[in-house]
């Protein structure tokens, strides 16, 4: 299988759908806001015309009212991946939360979460104390609280669940160990920092042309909207304009620096994975590399 990795608006979606388009391949997005349906815009689901040209895998599957973890995602991926295989199809996985990319390649062994008081508990204290939280997971499942996203509380309560009801979370390390399902080619695009920059930005204006802010209010509006989904960039930002907390005019650039953060992020976590072949991109388009995938391809299938 091939997976094409890379920080967002980098250009991996783009160029896997052009992979898939010349291999007859078959796309599993690793991304979890691409699983809900009204959150198009907002996440940089593939349109109507690309969802023509290619078959997607685990994208609009799931309501706003629902949850996206890491396991069940991998469930469905494996499955599509498995399928796309029994039929000689090439499975391509496009994405890039390191995390969700590594649960479609590989067998991971999740940790079942932690469940009744503990699992309360440590929610609780995650959004009302997210300092002593940290500490309390330092205390429980030092490994755990050195490879948590520290700024977001609901992995650092997930973390504290588990460790509080006496397991212990997989390690930064034992996520980039595990084999993969099948023979795999992972490539990662990158670009120069300002090309991205720039690029971010191009998107974000784009998004906001498009309805950005309809969208997510609608979101926010559905009874029952998870929590899972509103962690997506902009639905903070957007909640805050709404309650005259952010003003309008301040809303792009609020949402380019947390997409930038992101960005900075997602490269820091896939550099840490096995890498078969990294394209820079420069600034040209991202499917003029696709003759450089096929080649790599070409050469490791014989």
């Amino acid at each position: 299988m091939l997976a094409i990795a890379g920080p967002t608006a980098a250009g991996k979606s783009a160029l896997a759908h052009a992979v898939a388009r010349e291999l007859r391949g078959e796309i599993v997005v690793a991304d979890p806001f691409q699983r809900y349906r009204g959150l198009e815009l907002a996440a940089d689901a593939p349109r109507e015309l690309s969802r023509r040209e290619v078959v997607y895998h685990c994208v609009g599957d799931l309501r706003l009212d629902q949850s996206s973890t890491a396991a069940d995602f991998a469930l469905k991926a494996h499955r599509a991946i498995d399928a796309c295989m029994h039929a000689e199809r090439v499975p391509i996985v496009s994405g890039g939360t390191g995390l969700y990319l590594r649960a479609a390649i590989s067998d991971m062994d999740f940790p079942a979460a932690g469940e009744g008081r503990d699992s309360a508990w440590a929610e609780r204290l995650a959004l009302s104390d997210p300092d002593a939280a940290l500490r309390a997971l330092r205390a429980a499942d030092p490994e755990a609280a050195e490879s948590v996203d520290a700024a977001n509380a609901r992995r650092v309560a997930r973390a504290l669940a588990i460790a509080a009801s006496g397991g212990r979370s997989r390690t930064s390390t034992a996520l980039w160990s595990s084999e993969t399902r099948y023979p795999a080619l992972i490539i990662m695009v990158t670009r120069p920092r300002e090309v991205l920059d720039d690029l971010i930005a191009a998107r974000v204006r784009r998004e906001l042309d498009e309805g950005l802010i309809d969208e997510l209010e609608t979101a926010l509006d559905t009874p029952g909207v998870s929590r899972e989904a509103m962690q997506i960039i902009g639905a903070k930002e957007v909640a805050a304009m709404r309650a005259g907390i952010l003003d309008r005019s301040e809303l792009e650039e609020r949402l380019c620096a947390r997409t930038r953060r992101l960005a900075r992020k997602q490269l820091t976590w896939l550099r840490k994975s096995r890498v078969d072949r990294e394209i820079d991109l420069g600034d040209r388009p991202a499917d003029t590399a696709l003759a450089e995938v096929l080649d790599v391809w070409g050469n490791g299938e014989e």
